[in-house]
């Protein structure tokens, strides 16, 4: 994504380049206002590389999901989707505001039959339709449009500003092709709300109007690309055959309408030679005689970048210092071959719509009900969209170890934060409730600082990460549930790498006695004291740490089982196991498969008389919970929980407003399920499992179980008391006890027995979330055991 040059609008870039110089890495991430910046919304996450088709099921590379659904998918209904009209309203039921100055572009009159007759006409699959292109674009000249083109910041903006803010309305026009329809359907929703409509300025509507007298082709040809990596493409290597064969004419109405930008604009050297493939970066070194710049493309590109800051002896101005302008000039010349990009862009957001236009997705039955107003004006959703773009950036860069980098971001990110505390007043981002919190600035740059603790450590730099833990710790308004995590680091650092142990210990007991911290962490606190106070160099410090706070957890019982080891190459990775077969036949009595330490387990249990086994660890426990709690889940009367018609969850589930939001309802279902009898449990899953289905809900995978029996025949086992007990944990705090279940649920539907079982393999060891759930899960009465796997040779027993 670029910027699109304007003498009227001065524009601030959100994210930073990779031309940018290291050392001015704060430039791209000003905390200054822009009354005119566009709103713009940025997705940088790297999706699988093949997806599952929604209508058949097929595995279909990412990028060509869409041509496979156009063009090949056998389940999709195509029609003709040409039958409304280019110029006439696309969205009959959007509401725009008056426009003082509409940017200038070609569209079709209105007035013109010719003109509508063949918009009419024109069926979308129709293969050769270049001359009617020509004809409803009515060009002037006979140019096919730029060789290069990109997306403009402004036109993405509205398109991308896909808020967790939505309501859809069905009034679209049926016969647009579903990629467009489904575009114009989130469009529509942000406008129609008031709240989000109040973010756009004059100059967005200007562009939402402009957008809406596009061609018909030239609105699919946009959001086609909008589907696309953020990057220059070239336009005779773009194939949208259902769009038409000669894709000229429509990039060329996007780029006079302001929505593309062409190779004129193109004035990046590193953007122009990212557009080369190897083969023309080496002609063009070749060309300046740089016989050493390597044969890898990144090595031509920064030797390239290398030639072109170089000074001329030439030079007569400043300005014709640089031989940079001589290199892009043949790099551009050289562009008409450049390679297409694969496709990265707006493709999620829309590929949900279509999921659910489809009927393939459908969501729990709730009420949205929006009181509370997350962005206070359009400055305050800028910034939030600028912290969210850095940090990705640092996470990037993070996870491709390139750490001194990541150090950069993170300081420049710091500095930025520092100085919108001081111009800015954020008061109203704590008057939000916690859920909502996690979509303001504050909270996305306090998830940077957090990681710029990993960051430190990793670079051995322990008083810097102290310092950002202690500031981390100071302040309780954002991202609460990561105190834990920051108390234990804190405790870590202080005492074995700067040798601290009298502040390591105040540390272990602020932690422990700040309400925030839950489960695992308050008991890694704890065992870390205990290690201390083992310690014979820390005697002296002995008085203080008898003074803590304790935890109490005890133990269960542990079993160890042996298997053949599978001899996998590397040795990397989870163990696997050599199991022999049963009830293949005869054929098959001596025939051997290789299995998960979980497997070999179930293989165990079995044999003790355990007829029904789960590998599913905590989504077991999760369904469980979400069906017996579904209508308290979804239920009315809860502000701000439930804000689009998508949500998998209510927005508050991960927090302790969960709880406090349902505390009479949730109190009251927990003892009607403690006090149930086995046919009452019965019935309750049986109204929810017969009544939502297959519904997308976070907490329900409802293949866990193969029927609603088998759901039932579990409960039998757990009974009430149990399963109230599980719910009511579950309830107060979902998110620090969703991990930490034990791995295997096993039972027995003759006698009615269960057994709840945590699988170790060869050199693994539980968790402190572990230790506390089978601590829990035990004190509410279910046999509960560790299953210990230990390796032998291939000359031993395979299971004993």
């Amino acid at each position: 994504m670029t910027e699109r040059a304007s003498k009227e609008t001065p524009r601030r870039n959100l994210s930073l380049s990779k031309s940018k110089k290291k050392g001015n890495v704060k430039a791209g991430i000003s905390a200054s206002p822009a009354t005119t910046t566009p709103i713009s919304f940025f997705f940088s996450s790297q999706p699988p590389p093949k997806l599952a088709c929604p209508l058949c099921g097929q595995l279909v590379p990412r990028f060509k999901i869409n041509e496979h659904i156009d063009l090949q998918c056998q389940n999709f209904e195509r029609g003709d989707s040409g039958a409304a009209s280019a110029s006439n309203s696309v969205v009959p039921s959007m509401q725009l505001s008056p426009i003082r100055n509409p940017p200038k572009s070609p569209k079709l009159d209105p007035k013109n039959e010719e003109q509508i007759e063949d918009t009419k006409t024109s069926p979308y699959f129709k293969k050769n339709d270049s001359q009617q292109a020509q004809r409803e674009m009515r060009k002037e000249t006979d140019e096919k449009g730029p060789a290069v083109i990109k997306s403009d910041t402004q036109s993405e903006s509205v398109a991308e500003n896909i808020t967790s803010d939505q309501s859809v309305d069905g009034s679209l026009p049926p016969r647009l092709p579903y990629y467009l329809r489904n575009f114009l359907t989130v469009l529509q929703a942000v406008l129609e709300n008031e709240d989000d409509r109040s973010l756009f300025n004059q100059d967005d509507m200007s562009l939402i109007h402009a957008f809406k007298e596009l061609s018909v082709m030239g609105q699919k040809l946009y959001v086609r690309l909008f589907q696309r990596k953020l990057k220059w493409l070239q336009v005779n290597k773009l194939d949208y055959e259902e769009i038409c064969s000669d894709l000229g004419p429509v990039a060329q109405e996007l780029v006079e309408a302001g929505f593309l930008q062409s190779e004129r604009d193109l004035q990046d050297l590193g953007e122009t030679l990212d557009l080369l493939p190897a083969p023309e970066l080496k002609s063009l070194a070749k060309t300046f005689h740089l016989g050493n710049s390597g044969t890898q493309k990144q090595q031509l590109v920064d030797g390239l970048l290398r030639l072109s800051r170089q000074k001329s002896l030439f030079s007569l101005s400043p300005a014709q210092n640089h031989i940079g302008a001589v290199i892009l000039k043949r790099a551009k010349q050289l562009a008409s071959s450049c390679e297409e990009e694969t496709a990265a862009g707006g493709q999620s957001q829309l590929f949900t719509i279509l999921l659910v236009n489809s009927g393939r997705l459908a969501f729990p039955d709730y009420t949205v009900q929006r009181s509370a107003k997350v962005f206070q004006d359009r400055e305050d959703l800028i910034r939030y969209e600028a912290s969210m773009r850095t940090l990705q950036e640092v996470v990037t860069a993070m996870q491709g170890g390139q750490w001194e980098e990541a150090m950069e971001l993170y300081t420049a990110a710091k500095s930025v934060w520092k100085e919108l505390k001081t111009d800015h007043d954020l008061s109203h981002e704590e008057e939000l409730p916690v859920f909502l919190r996690s979509f303001t600035t504050g909270w996305a740059y306090t998830r940077i600082l957090s990681r710029g603790v990993e960051i430190s450590q990793r670079l051995r730099c322990y008083e810097e990460a102290v310092e950002e833990l202690q500031s981390l710790l100071s302040q309780s308004v954002y991202c609460p549930d990561s105190r834990g995590r920051w108390w234990d680091r804190l405790a870590l650092n202080l005492q074995q790498h700067l040798k601290k142990p009298e502040q390591a210990i105040c540390a272990i007991r602020d932690g422990m006695s700040d309400p925030l911290v839950r489960t695992g962490h308050k008991l890694s606190l704890h065992q870390r004291a205990v290690r201390m106070k083992e310690s014979a160099s820390l005697k002296k410090h002995h008085l203080q740490l008898n003074d803590m706070p304790t935890i109490q957890v005890q133990d269960v019982t542990h079993v160890t089982i042996r298997g053949q080891l599978f001899p996998h190459e590397g040795g990397m990775g989870k163990s696997r196991f050599l199991l022999p077969a049963i009830g293949v036949g005869e054929e098959g009595a001596d025939a051997t498969i290789i299995c998960s330490v979980e497997d070999l387990s179930l293989a165990h249990y079995r044999q003790q008389g355990f007829d029904q086994g789960i590998h599913g660890e905590g989504s077991t426990f999760s369904t469980l919970f979400g069906v017996l709690l579904w209508d308290i889940i979804f239920m009315e009367g809860i502000p701000d929980v439930f804000r689009n018609p998508y949500q998998t969850c209510p927005l508050d589930l991960y927090t302790d407003c969960f709880y406090e939001n349902r505390r009479e309802a949730i109190d009251s279902r927990v003892q009607l399920v403690s006090e149930a009898s086995v046919e009452t449990l019965h019935d309750m899953l049986a109204e929810v499992w017969t009544s939502h289905e297959g519904k997308v809900c976070s907490l329900v995978n409802w293949e866990r179980f193969s029927s609603l029996q088998h759901a039932q025949s579990l409960v039998s086992c757990m009974r009430g008391a149990f399963l109230g007990g599980v719910i009511k944990r579950m309830s107060k705090d979902y998110r620090h006890c969703r991990g930490g279940l034990p791995d295997l649920v096993v039972w027995n539907t003759s006698n009615n027995t269960y057994k709840l079982v945590e699988v170790k393999g060869p050199s693994d060891r539980l968790s402190q979330k572990q230790q506390i759930w089978l601590d829990e899960l035990q004190k509410l009465g279910a046999d509960v055991e560790v299953c210990h796997v230990t390796a032998i040779g291939a000359k031993g027993a395979r299971l004993e």
